[in-house]
């Protein structure tokens, strides 16, 4: 093993990083940097290792999902979301943040990215929270971290890389963070009804039965979609990756042809915004296969599981250090990267300790959504930052209480595998 390679890479890729190089490109040149330098594989493995590890087709529900996700936003989808939320629990005090977090529940139910729950929410609801009295903080807050749950509850991008890098069913990664999903949700509507509460914000009418049906009516094709997935993958109609382009095709024909929203000009933007961040994506992930197959072969993963394992004997002191890990690197990485480099030197871990690989599976993923909406890397956050033009100095009290909130939900997730592993054992 040589020592010396691990401070050649981390040093140069987080240079490359500082001098806002992109990821890809700075996780591809520091492992070409440490192989000519420090060890003796030959630097051809490097395109090699990037063109075997896009071959999956697992990887496909990647591009489906973030189409999918597209077209929900300007088919009109989101917004009959948002209007079905509110006529279930708008009435509450602080009920335009609490319809927040339920629209980004369903709309998680659907796109599987995190960025694209954030920006079609919140696009609606920021300014409609900002205008009622909410404040900048409180908005851009709840939609920021409501936003981040996309990646939890089924169908997830991030849990199909999981899937494919770890080799665990995907669908039972699927089921396994439904529950985790709601319990972040619920926290999130709780937070947010303690600030409502502090900030005496208005109360609006309960909608009567009738007006619940009409938008429940309104919002049925968008629900369905829901339905369509889930329903699909437990039934074994169609695997996950299958999933996503159902889901593509499906919310297509309803933008176009039910709601009528989606023409042909916006087709043509979309298709093109989500092959350019499929193409980002999936640089990210090949670049990232090859980044962890370098350290593999150096023998770093037995290094550093090694360096955990002789902290402590304990499994809840292993565990909470494994969240530790996550959480900071969630700060400042993205989610492809850790879970293609960094997992698989945690997952033989967490099995060692009697951990499931759906227990570990999901207790990641909840790491991976609080890293999304947290600084100086989380999207989520950025996203929602832009619509409310709000500054982090601003936020930074109300934002924590929020993020607190999702630390006490990933506590129970670690502790009580029940959570996580209920539904697969369920249905599978």
């Amino acid at each position: 093993m040589n020592s010396s390679i691990i401070l050649v890479l981390m040093v140069t890729f987080v240079v490359l990083l500082l001098l806002k190089v992109p990821v890809s490109v700075s996780i591809m040149v520091s492992s070409i940097i440490a192989m000519i330098t420090c060890s003796t594989i030959n630097v051809v493995a490097v395109p090699q290792r990037m063109y075997v590890s896009c071959e999956q087709f697992s990887l496909l529900a990647v591009p489906f999902f973030i189409l999918a996700g597209g077209f929900m936003e300007g088919g009109g989808i989101s917004q009959r979301i948002v209007n079905f939320a509110s006529s279930l629990i708008g009435h509450i005090r602080g009920g335009l943040a609490m319809t927040s977090v339920l629209a980004s529940m369903i709309f998680a139910g659907i796109s599987g990215s995190a960025a694209a729950d954030t920006a079609a929410i919140g696009s609606i609801l920021i300014p409609a929270m900002e205008k009622d009295g909410y404040g900048k903080d409180m908005a851009t807050s709840v939609v920021a971290t409501g936003g981040a749950i996309g990646i939890i509850i089924p169908p997830s991008i991030p849990m199909v890389l999981l899937g494919v890098t770890c080799s665990i069913s995907i669908g039972q990664l699927f089921l396994g963070g439904v529950i985790p999903g709601i319990l972040v949700g619920l926290a999130l509507m709780i937070v947010s009804g303690f600030y409502a509460k502090a900030r005496c914000l208005p109360t609006y009418r309960r909608k009567t039965f009738k007006e619940v049906l009409i938008a429940t009516k309104d919002a049925f094709w968008a629900l369905l979609t829901i339905v369509i997935i889930l329903g699909g993958i437990m039934s074994g109609v169609f695997t996950a990756t299958e999933s996503a382009a159902i889901a593509a095709v499906y919310t297509l024909i309803v933008g176009m042809f039910i709601y009528k929203e989606l023409t042909l000009k916006k087709v043509y933007e979309i298709l093109w915004k989500s092959s350019i961040t499929t193409g980002v994506v999936v640089l990210c992930i090949a670049t990232a296969s090859a980044f962890g197959w370098i350290l593999s072969a150096e023998g770093i993963p037995s290094l550093i599981a090694n360096t955990i394992v002789s902290v402590s004997n304990s499994k809840i002191v292993i565990m909470l250090l494994i969240n530790l890990v996550f959480l900071v690197l969630g700060m400042i990485m993205d989610i492809a990267p850790i879970i293609l480099v960094v997992v698989p030197i945690m997952y033989p871990i967490a099995t060692s300790l009697g951990i499931s690989p759906i227990h570990f599976g999901i207790m990641t993923i909840v790491n991976m959504a609080i890293g999304q909406c947290t600084p100086p890397v989380g999207v989520a956050l950025y996203v929602s930052m832009g619509i409310s033009k709000a500054k982090i100095a601003t936020i930074i009290r109300t934002y924590a209480t929020y993020l607190l909130g999702m630390i006490m939900i990933l506590l129970l997730v670690t502790f009580i595998p029940f959570l996580s592993e209920f539904l697969p054992r369920l249905l599978f």
